[in-house]
């Protein structure tokens, strides 16, 4: 678990019916692709994503990695979970100071604004630690996510805007 002020991110994989956070599981993951699993966030204690929505975790990281450089970068950015017709969008505000972050399932939407710079520093620590994890427990999967990783590295949160 990586807390910020107010933020919470979690991942968990699913190994049969069960969701095992990534940084307590011990075992190896054989698979090449569709590794499934959730993200759990949580910002200002209102929970937007938990272990309940779940889909294939190491394509759902990458699009989240675009997206953290796309909001770093001032612009909008929306996406979908990669199985399923989830809604998350980040959406720079009030001067790129803030980001709304909303994510939609179904016909609920649950909206937060929260500061961009602790948004991005908790995103950003916690994409590292999972792409560094899943290196040790599915290393046949972490060459595919080269570019993504290297999005995150060029994230500079000192730079001034």
């Amino acid at each position: 678990m990586y807390a910020y002020p107010q933020i919470i991110v979690n991942t968990y994989i699913k190994i049969g019916d069960d969701f095992i956070n990534i940084f307590d599981f011990n075992g190896h993951i054989d698979k090449r692709d569709y590794i499934e699993g959730s993200i759990e966030l949580l910002i200002y204690g209102k929970k937007l994503i938990d272990r309940s929505v779940w889909d294939y975790i190491v394509d759902l990281w990458c699009y989240l990695s675009d997206g953290l450089s796309v909001v770093y970068d001032g612009e909008e950015f929306k996406t979908t979970y990669p199985d399923q017709p989830i809604e998350v969008k980040f959406k720079p505000i009030q001067s790129n100071h803030n980001i709304l972050v909303s994510v939609k399932i179904g016909s609920e939407e649950k909206k937060i604004i929260v500061d961009k710079k602790a948004f991005l520093s908790a995103m950003l620590d916690h994409a590292k630690q999972f792409f560094e994890r899943l290196d040790i427990i599915a290393p046949k999967v972490i060459h595919d996510c080269t570019y993504h990783i290297n999005l995150l590295k060029k994230i500079d949160l000192n730079r001034r805007d």
